[in-house]
């Protein structure tokens, strides 16, 4: 059998496709459009945060811009309608003021539909609730049941104190939901049935529920519950009059209202019946159920006059006879309510609710209500948070609409309350009157572009509101947060911060200090200079050191050093700063695992070398700590997240021309992380990396220095790579160094560890116990290691082929392979390498002028061609062995393909074998090969061409091997006469009828 000469460069130029260079990405519309691309410039800072530019900039850079993607757009961008305006969102666009009456109500509905819930959530009484009313419809009973009025008379003057007690309920919260809930449906009912007049009773005495505050931290709840069923009875009057005002007397329609009616277009005899209710609810004796159900019916002054405000400030006016200071402001809530959904552009009427407000307020700073606060059994502090929901939904109403004018002039109104003169003419003695919570929630409404260029002033404000309603840092970190969304004026930025820092470093709380500094310290990195930010940081250390720190603290500190290092773009201007590390050395524990992630996070996540020393030894004790603190107990994820980190930063460390300091390096990170084998697999290769630019940096000519010091790399990996313990990865190591050694002549080193690695095939069982899966593995690394073969010098004294002949006798006797498929694949494997060897010129050689490879050492030797065609020839024959040991017919199937191929590329004249009864193989290595008694014409070896010429015989040898009906009468064939063909059937066929 003769081995193909083959010519490598002719048949890779006949395979390569025709190309055509391209100019630009294909996928890249933005370049297409003529957009230049921008430099990142290798900054200092993100763009993102160190850009400032208006939006007259940013709107004429999007009107420049020509995009296809829809997806492209950034959610801050303007957005595009089809008749090309462009609308963007303002805080007018919150909540519509167009439309009919009954959708600004329904819209207002909604709103208040998801804020209610969160009030809800925020404001639960656990155990029960005492219930103390007149008539106690929550037990469903009314008082002194079964008796007569007379005897319940008698029975309270001989025991005063009786009736009092028996007054008292108790109730647990979830039966007093249930009950009011039912009392809503009872109320509708009860109206259906045409008992309006038990339906108001009914609602009166739920809206006196409300007077009582004795479960403070339940009467948000109660609120939300009992204001639902004023809202009930309210649209039920409201669709009663709208019908009275639509129909006669016969209930016939007479025409319906105009979408936005006026009083002068409803009929008299609804106003009388609007009116009627009005007096009827103004005749309730108590204050506080009069107002709730004026208020639940307010929007029926629709049918009386053209302007429900009027009617907005008397309610307002009437708050101020309840002396409770809880259901003061949750009347003041309920009516901001009404008024966003019948006059949402007005709000002077809120702002003069919230200044009378106040007044009461002030007396609860100044512990004029303690004793019912403290017979309530809560703290002042609680009894605060309980309001918070009234200011803050007063506040979103006043502002709601407000455009840029009227939020100056509301500001400056708010601002007017402090003076001290407000203060003298209500005779209040206080430091301000402006309390902390209104403040606040003053702050959130603003917007940020407002509190930028307002900052001063808001300042000014947030310092002398010291009042306990609301601590003073809670108003800094929003004054903060507002500031880092806006971009300042530059000459405020300054004066901002010199003024909010005077009083944030006087806190006397670590932790409040720390909560204000940590939004600050953003506004620093965004605004002002590394000066500032550096006399922050020597503050918050100083701070830190007085004080004992705990969890809550290493938490604000926690988000400070993540800000720092998210920030700049590089760790070592994060290192350079001042403090930085002495912040880093408080951490403990589980936070300073966190933190240290986070910075190596940073670290790996850079596609840049590390060069600097301090970033390097500060990376290296990080990533030393970190692979400490891992033990039995830290899941797999962990430790999957921290080696992946350590093992991208030792891929990024760069000692430049100090290849010596760098093995030095990567030996102290193999000692350091002795438990992590992806680790040490990095530290190999970066090994070999140092060996490889060694050579390149010696131009292939090496002195004593330099081949020293490849030898020294080359020991270290022959040291390291058994301390692996995947051994497929050992064995994928030992082929890169011994590459890296042929590349630097060192032979003895090449074929010591091509040695290793051959026998190290033989451990696989004893240790992983090889299963399909993993024999694939050993499949694809023998392939490997063949094709490095090919370059690899031979060893005069063994023979050339010797490695060759020494895999070949692994693949016979080791038994993982005893499966004859994988045995086929890598004795097909061993075939291609040994005919690539025969030709006199080989595919590839070494990148080194003084490696010699076979076809130089060996050029010309008669007995290296014998060995080789013997070689060849032994391997054909453990080919057709293999091939007999398969049992699966669909697996000999692809086999025989493979093995076709394989020979077609490495024979030319015929091989005959019919030594087997199952198996008759002939094989005419030019154009044809006869398989099984059929012609497989190859055109080329890779595409081949099925032709019945077959016996009987042979027809059902084909049957059973490939599964083709082959049942057609074919005349006998005879193999001189390879002209007659009769039918012509694709490989790629006969595969899928395999498969």
């Amino acid at each position: 059998m003769q081995i193909n000469t083959r010519n490598y460069a002719a048949e890779a130029a006949a395979a390569t496709l025709p190309r055509e260079p391209c100019n630009g990405h294909p996928f890249s519309s933005f370049v297409a459009h003529g957009q230049k691309g921008s430099s990142s410039g290798g900054g200092k800072h993100p763009p993102t945060l160190n850009k400032f530019s208006s939006h007259e900039d940013e709107e004429s850079d999007y009107n420049k811009r020509a995009f296809d993607d829809p997806l492209g757009v950034s959610s801050l961008q303007p957005i595009i309608s089809t008749d090309g305006e462009i609308h963007r969102m303002s805080r007018s666009s919150r909540f519509p003021v167009q439309g009919t009456v009954d959708e600004q109500a329904n819209a207002a509905n909604s709103r208040w539909s998801a804020y209610k819930s969160s009030v809800m959530q925020r404001f639960t009484s656990s155990g029960t609730i005492i219930v103390s009313v007149n008539f106690d419809i929550v037990s469903k009973e009314p008082k002194g049941k079964g008796k007569s009025v007379i005897a319940a008379h008698l029975e309270e003057l001989e025991d005063p104190d009786k009736g009092a007690r028996e007054e008292l309920k108790i109730i647990s919260q979830q039966d007093y939901v249930t009950r009011l809930r039912e009392l809503n449906g009872e109320i509708t009912q009860a109206w259906l049935n045409n008992e309006r007049v038990a339906a108001l009773r009914l609602t009166v005495k739920v809206a006196k529920l409300l007077l009582d505050t004795s479960v403070p931290q339940f009467y948000p709840t109660l609120f939300v519950l009992v204001t639902d069923v004023m809202d009930t009875v309210g649209n039920l009057v409201w669709e009663r009059i709208k019908k009275k005002a639509e129909t006669d007397e016969s209930s016939n329609c007479i025409g319906s209202l105009p979408v936005n009616f006026t009083a002068d277009d409803v009929r008299q005899e609804a106003k009388d019946t609007c009116n009627n209710w009005f007096h009827k609810i103004g005749s309730i004796r108590e204050l506080l159920p009069r107002i709730y159900l004026e208020i639940a019916i307010l929007r029926c002054v629709h049918f009386l006059e053209k302007s429900p405000l009027p009617t907005f400030q008397r309610l307002m006016m009437m708050a101020r006879g309840l002396g409770d200071p809880l259901a003061s402001a949750y009347v003041r809530l309920y009516l901001a309510r009404r008024g966003l959904a019948m006059i949402p552009l007005e709000s002077d009427y809120l702002v003069s609710g919230l200044k009378d407000y106040l007044v009461l307020f002030r007396r609860v700073l100044s512990g004029d209500f303690d004793k019912s606060i403290f017979i309530a059994g809560i703290q002042r502090q609680l009894h605060f948070s309980l309001v918070e929901p009234v200011i803050e939904w007063i506040m979103q109403c006043i502002f709601m609409q407000a455009d840029q004018e009227a939020i100056v002039s509301l500001v400056e109104t708010f601002n007017q309350w402090n003076h001290q003169g407000f203060h003298d003419k209500l005779g209040i003695e206080s430091e301000c009157y402006l309390v902390s919570s209104v403040l606040h929630y003053l702050l959130k409404e603003l917007p940020s572009t407002f509190v930028g260029n307002n900052a001063l002033k808001l300042s000014k404000m947030v310092k002398s509101c010291k009042d306990s309603s609301m601590s003073q840092h809670l108003n800094y970190i929003l004054l903060g947060t507002k500031l880092c969304q806006c971009n300042s004026p530059r000459e405020l930025r300054l004066l901002v911060l010199n003024d909010i820092w005077k009083v944030v470093t006087e806190f006397s709380s670590l932790l409040e200090y720390l909560a204000v500094a940590d939004v600050f310290i953003e506004y620093a990195l965004q605004c002002c200079s590394d000066n500032e930010l550096k006399v922050m940081l020597h503050d918050i250390i100083v701070h830190v050191r007085k004080s004992n720190v705990n969890d809550e603290a290493l938490s604000f500190l926690e988000s400070i050093i993540f800000k720092l290092v998210t920030y700049y773009v590089d760790l070592a201007q994060v290192l350079t700063l001042d403090h930085f590390v002495e912040i880093l050395d408080v951490f403990y524990g589980d936070i300073q695992k966190r933190v240290y992630k986070h910075v190596l996070s940073m670290v790996s996540r850079s596609y840049d070398t590390i060069k600097d020393p301090v970033t390097r030894n500060f990376s290296f004790e990080v990533s030393r700590v970190l692979h400490d603190s891992l033990d039995s107990l830290s899941s797999d994820d962990d430790r999957r997240q921290i080696t992946r980190m350590i093992s991208r930063f030792v891929q990024l460390v760069d000692f430049g021309r100090d290849v010596e300091q760098h093995l030095t390096f990567l030996v102290d990170c193999r000692s350091k992380f002795a438990n992590m084998d992806p680790v040490r697999e990095v530290v190999v290769h970066a090994s070999n990396r140092l060996a490889a630019t060694t050579f390149q940096g010696s131009k292939s000519f090496h002195n004593r220095g330099t081949i020293d010091f490849v030898k020294a790399c080359i020991t270290f990996n022959e040291i390291t790579i058994p301390s692996i313990n995947n051994a497929f990865v050992r064995l994928h190591l030992y082929v890169e160094t011994a590459e890296v050694a042929l590349l630097n002549a060192l032979f003895s080193h090449t074929e010591g560890l091509l040695k290793i690695a051959i026998t190290s095939l033989q451990d696989i069982q004893v240790e992983n116990d090889v299963k399909s899966g993993e024999s694939e593995d050993v499949i694809s690394f023998l392939r490997k290691l063949l094709a490095f073969l090919i370059v690899v010098p031979g060893n005069s004294g063994f023979g050339a082929l010797y490695l060759l002949r020494g895999i070949s006798n692994l693949i016979e006797n080791e038994q993982w392979l005893a499966n004859g498929w994988h045995k086929v694949r890598a004795f097909c494997g061993i075939l291609s390498t040994t005919t690539a060897l025969a030709q006199e010129q080989l595919p590839y050689h070494v990148a080194n002028d003084h490696v010699s490879s076979n076809d130089e050492l060996f050029f010309g030797d008669t007995a290296y061609q014998e060995d080789i065609a013997s070689t060849a020839n032994f391997i054909a024959e453990k080919i057709l062995h293999a091939l007999d040991e398969i049992d699966d017919s669909e697996q000999k199937g692809h086999q025989l393909l493979e093995v076709s191929s394989t020979f077609l590329q490495a024979f030319s004249g015929h091989y005959m074998d019919c030594s087997r009864e199952h198996v008759s193989v002939v094989l005419f290595f030019r154009k044809e090969v006869v398989l099984f008694g059929n012609v497989l014409t190859a055109e080329s070896s890779r595409t081949c061409f099925f032709r019945e010429v077959g016996t009987d015989k042979s027809v059902v040898l084909i049957s059973k091997v490939f599964k083709i009906d082959c049942r057609l009468p074919y005349p006998h064939g005879d193999f001189d006469r390879l002209g007659d063909v009769y039918n012509y059937i694709s490989i790629d066929i006969i595969a899928k009828k395999i498969l």
